[in-house]
């Protein structure tokens, strides 16, 4: 058995390692054209911000695939041919598989911004564009940061780290008006507008970029105002990289479509990561979750299909927790307003300063959002996957939430179970 794995990053990297796990004798071949080590995408944030070195970003060098017997193709795929099992690469040369894995990701999504300087804007989202930023820190300098949401926070906050004052655009009314609810992204919005060095500009848009007079570009706002500033950096959301697929007969939309098993269209081929477009647990429909835990998740689940390992996927789960300004804020599921309407939202009374929004659906818990509230990340996802009931959550509990009990205590018996308290 030859199993083919088109991109190495969180996706892949986990998938090749559970390929062997499950079949210890098979040829596994790793396609990408980036250069090892690969890194973890989410610690770019930390490293502009100087908590860490670059180096540290390192999860899997030559040696991790050495030791998993891993043949690499340092190329780019630029077509796959289904009728022939065969992966197309830049060189010309071709690649069989009798299982393919799809996990080529996801590039940033354009800024939407016109000009002459408008390929000067940077975005956020590998270490190629971490080192692009970073040769444009300016200390003492002024960047503009374009996008509101967790890529945009995270800009924001590592620029100021490097001394730089920031005008952070936001196109919604307030920021992080995707990730979390309206109090939150208020809260939030307060904080940056109080913050030293920070602008915040709220329902406004970047539309040209040109050169400057006193830095070396100048954005001109659908307000009729203008910046100058030295850097502009963007964080707009991302693009699976599906061109390649697009004569491929596989089922494509915003990404790779696939089933329960992440498998596509044909029944040799799958899909993980940012590029894979699979049922959501909480909305149901097919939907892409660009974020790390999800993508080593899916291509763990979609290795052992491929091995012949049957193993449901349970469905993608929008899920994010940062610091931010001294606090924790957690977000999963369904908490945008947007996708809330008719479900029942309940607040919690935490300790003072914390703050705990669960919302309900038919009786199921479907989203969360906190600030310093006591449930962590991985408690809230768990009781949203296995599906707790509005009922079997008391209500002392949400008049002081100490800790994470109702949301892993079985329903019907929960105070036999669970500690509470």
């Amino acid at each position: 058995m030859r199993y083919v794995v088109v991109g190495l990053h969180a996706a892949g990297r986990s998938a090749c390692a559970y390929l062997r796990r499950a079949d210890p004798a098979a040829e596994i071949v790793g396609v990408d054209p980036a250069p090892l080590p690969v890194y973890a995408r989410p610690l770019i944030s930390y490293a502009l911000a100087g908590e860490m070195p670059p180096e540290a970003m390192t999860v899997a060098d030559d040696a991790f695939f050495q030791s998993l017997g891993v043949t690499l193709a340092r190329e780019r795929a630029v077509a796959l041919d289904v009728g022939r099992g065969l992966v197309g690469l830049a060189s010309g040369r071709e690649v069989a598989f009798d299982r393919l894995l799809l996990a080529c990701g996801a590039g940033p999504r354009p800024a939407g911004v016109s000009g002459p300087l408008c390929h000067e804007i940077c975005f956020f989202r590998g270490r190629t564009d971490l080192a692009r930023v970073m040769d444009r820190v300016r200390p003492g300098g002024v960047a503009a940061v374009l996008g509101g949401g967790l890529v945009g926070f995270k800009l924001t906050m590592g620029l100021l780290a490097r001394g730089m004052a920031v005008h952070l655009v936001v196109a919604s009314p307030r920021p992080l008006a995707l990730n979390v609810d309206e109090y939150v992204g208020d809260w939030v919005g307060r904080r940056l507008a109080d913050a030293p060095g920070v602008t915040l500009h709220t329902s406004t848009s970047v539309r040209e970029v040109e050169a400057g007079t006193a830095r070396p570009l100048r954005l001109r706002l659908n307000t009729g105002e203008s910046l100058e500033v030295d850097l502009a950096a963007a964080g707009k959301g991302v693009i699976p990289r599906i061109q390649w697929l697009a004569d491929s007969g596989l089922d494509l939309d915003q990404g790779v479509l696939a089933d329960g098993y992440l498998r596509t269209a044909d029944e040799r081929i799958y899909a993980a990561g940012d590029v894979a477009q699979v049922p959501d647990m909480v909305h149901g429909d097919a939907r892409i979750n660009a974020v790390w835990p999800v993508a080593v998740e899916q291509g763990r689940v979609a290795a052992l299909n491929m091995a012949g390992v049957r193993a449901a996927y349970p469905g993608t789960l929008a899920q994010n927790a940062i610091p931010v300004f001294g606090s924790r804020m957690i977000s999963v599921g369904a908490v945008n307003p947007a996708f809330t309407a008719g479900a029942e939202s309940v607040v919690a009374d935490g300790p003072r300063g914390s703050y705990l929004k669960l919302v309900f659906r038919d009786d199921r818990i479907i989203g969360a959002v906190g600030l310093d509230a006591p449930p962590r990340l991985g408690e809230l996802a768990f009781a949203i996957r296995r599906g707790l009931r509005r009922r079997d959550i008391p209500d002392f509990w949400l008049d002081n939430p100490k800790n994470a009990a109702p949301l892993a205590a079985p329903g019907g018996a929960l105070t036999g179970n669970a500690r509470l308290g």
